[in-house]
């Protein structure tokens, strides 16, 4: 079940029998650069990695493990996500254990209210492994909001639309709210196709998505994403990695990705995707990041080989002694396990 400001669904039975289910999924990776220092552990001017914040160590490392407890109810129900690794602790914060935690009620046929703690419902991808095709994560994903903390609210309005409403703490504020100040989100949707907004303390986020069918095994997703904190006050609570990018003059972005996926057996798929993202600084800086990856299932287990390019338009990455270069390039091997 996925619940959230926008996209939140339900298929329920008029008599359902309550469920109590247990689900979750634990990943691991081997990452190796292929036009940079794998044992320095600097492959940018931000430090390790390709400019986004997760798979980024070299050698072996673990992802992360999550378990979700979730109640289904008639009326009420409630989403427990706990993740524990290192792609846990970059999205979350070091030691923090739960990742969602928050309570339903269908109020009529039509309305359901939520309340607690959720991700953002903006783009396609989302913090565990087994619920992205791609393993490494796009930079619209690093840099945009991760987690809302408030009340919303979604009205299925019929014909396939629904609309979307809350009232939250600043973007990223997950426990307390010491500033007075709070986020507004809105979104409409219509089958695959959706717009959101939201505004948390001078911060704007405009998200686009769609998708569509190519044929019986070809599919393509895109999504556009744009962020403004230019007016953000200074000491506010911008995300950690919109803090990084302020910090080096960057006043927003704009991220226009597509994923065409196509489906050659039962066991296996392709995927690529392609992502141009653009800073709003003084150079005008761009970064374009084609990712090609296969997804071999065994079971419950998914097996994800991964290419990934990424070429700036300034020298924002290191090559292998350490000067500045244009493009990273890394080759990543996941396992992604799913119960």
């Amino acid at each position: 079940m996925s619940l959230a400001v926008v996209g939140l669904s339900f298929s329920q039975e008029e008599e359902q029998a309550p469920k109590f289910n247990v689900t979750g999924s634990v990943d691991a990776y081997f990452r190796a650069n292929l036009n940079s220092a794998n044992d320095e552990g600097s492959n940018t001017i931000l430090g390790s990695g390709d400019y986004s914040a997760f798979a980024n160590d070299s050698g072996f490392s673990l992802g992360m493990a999550n378990v979700t407890f979730s109640y289904e109810g008639e009326k009420v129900g409630f989403i427990a996500d706990m993740a524990f690794g290192p792609r846990a602790d970059e999205y979350n914060g070091a030691n923090s254990v739960v990742n969602e935690a928050y309570v339903y009620w269908n109020a009529a046929e039509n309305v359901t209210l939520m309340m607690g703690r959720w991700n953002s419902w903006m783009g396609y991808e989302r913090i565990s492994a087994a619920n992205n095709f791609h393993y490494s994560m796009s930079h619209m994903f690093t840099y945009s909001a991760r987690n809302w903390n408030g009340i919303a609210a979604q009205f299925r309005l019929g014909n396939d639309f629904n609309l979307g409403v809350g009232v939250m703490n600043p973007v990223d504020v997950t426990v307390g709210n010491n500033s007075g100040d709070y986020s507004i989100a809105a979104g409409l949707s219509k089958g695959d196709t959706g717009v959101s907004f939201a505004s948390s303390q001078e911060t704007t986020y405009i998200d686009f998505k769609t998708a569509f069918n190519l044929s019986d095994n070809i599919n393509v997703a895109v999504n556009a994403h744009n962020v403004d904190f230019e007016e953000a006050p200074t000491g506010t609570a911008l995300g950690r990695n919109q803090a990084t990018l302020a910090s080096l003059g960057v006043k927003g972005f704009t991220s226009i990705s597509a994923y065409p996926q196509l489906k050659s057996s039962d066991n296996l798929s392709w995927g690529l995707r392609l992502e141009y993202m653009m800073f709003d600084d003084a150079d005008d800086t761009s970064v374009f990041t084609p990712t090609l990856t296969a997804n071999y299932s065994v079971g419950d287990l998914t097996i994800k080989p991964e290419l990934r390019l990424d070429s700036a338009s300034e020298d924002l990455f290191l090559d292998t002694d350490g000067e500045p270069n244009g493009s990273l390039s890394s080759f990543t091997l996941a396992a992604v396990y799913s119960f």
